[in-house]
């Protein structure tokens, strides 16, 4: 198990394992036969034959596919093609309770909230605006880590030096949105979130302490800094980052060894096996974001999908996929063409055309 999985894992399963089987106890349906075979088949990345399924088993009372479907709307990032293709109706009728006499559809997570469930209210708390300790604290404790990303977010931003200090006590110091709140916390010292990113990756790597690792100051590291925070997003033009940066390898190193990274990385050994991989390997993290969209491959609930599964699988490739044809810069252009792209990385390009055309 990779070293950030492996502390998080001991922090859940050693300090909090009888709150997680009372999580999973909460799922009521979780091993129903239709509903397990209806979740493999999402990880398969197809949604045409799993989603039907999982909504009318949540129609029926299916506490696991209520909750597993609210969690999907909320995380799918990159939407499959048969999604994209429903009207706005049909997409609520998969995803959404009916609700008597109103014309909207409420979540599945407010219907099972207002039953009393517990993991519910958490779930639905992990989306909620504000600084809240507790909630990310909650979620820890039944194992639904990933659900935490935008609240840890929010406290590095905008807690108090108090509340920053309290998450650090409760996310591992290797764990991957570590980076985000160190930055925040140390934010006098110079550090950005791009700098502490770097060092993490690096640090996986090297399997050192991440604070330990030394980037020295220089132009290659501004723009490696740049790239690993924003990847192509940071603008309408490319970053200037290649292999001639003396920080290149230990990026694509990352994606291809790191938990995290799997999405990518096995995209790129599916569609670039042998001498390309590294260019597409680092190429592809750019497009995808860098590295804190990178980590946003989650499962969409843990007490069904273990993350270790759900990295594994086609759906999360398939999501990486996607993701890398929908790229847009912040400025909501194309950050490289079809034919840049090509240029880079000639397998990647063919891989992504069919997901998403780019023009030149």
């Amino acid at each position: 198990m990779p070293f950030t999985r492996f502390i998080c894992a001991v922090i859940v399963v050693v300090g909090v394992s009888t709150s997680w089987l009372s999580t999973a106890a909460e799922l009521s349906g979780a091993k129903e036969p239709a509903f397990l075979s209806a979740v493999d088949t999402w990880l398969d990345d197809n949604d045409a034959d799993s989603l039907p399924v999982l909504a009318s088993l949540a129609r029926n009372g299916n506490v696991a596919a209520r909750l597993l479907l609210a969690r999907m709307e909320m995380t799918d990032w990159a939407p499959s093609d048969y999604v994209r293709g429903l009207s706005r109706a049909e997409r609520l009728n998969l995803f959404r309770a009916e609700s008597k006499g109103s014309k909207f559809r409420s979540s599945w997570l407010k219907v099972e909230k207002s039953a009393g469930n517990p993991v519910a209210a958490a779930l639905l708390q992990s989306a909620a605006l504000g600084v809240n300790i507790d909630t990310i604290r909650t979620l820890y404790e039944i194992g639904e880590i990933e659900a935490t990303y935008h609240l840890v977010v929010k406290v590095a931003v905008e807690g108090s030096l108090q509340e920053r200090e309290e998450l650090a006590g409760i996310i591992a110091a290797n764990s991957e949105l570590a980076p985000y709140l160190r930055a925040f916390h140390h934010s006098q010292d110079t550090a950005t979130t791009g700098r502490t990113a770097l060092q993490h990756m690096i640090g996986m790597i090297r399997e050192v302490e991440p604070a330990s690792v030394k980037l020295g100051a220089d132009s290659q590291l501004e723009n490696a800094k740049v790239y690993v925070e924003f990847g192509f997003r940071a603008g309408s033009k490319a970053i200037d980052f290649g292999k001639d940066n003396r920080f290149y390898d230990a990026l694509s190193a990352w994606v291809l060894n790191s938990e995290e990274g799997k999405p990518i990385a096995n995209l790129c050994r599916r569609a670039c096996p042998g001498e390309e991989l590294t260019a597409c390997a680092n190429i592809a993290f750019g497009l995808v974001g860098g590295y804190y969209e990178a980590i946003r491959f989650d499962s969409p609930l843990e007490a069904i999908i273990p993350q270790a599964r759900y990295l594994s699988s086609i759906r999360a490739t398939g999501m990486a996929l996607r993701r890398i044809a929908l790229a847009r810069s912040e400025a909501d252009e194309l950050p490289l063409t079809k034919r840049v792209v090509r240029e880079q990385s000639i397998c990647l390009a063919e891989a992504v055309a069919p997901a998403g055309a780019r023009s030149d």
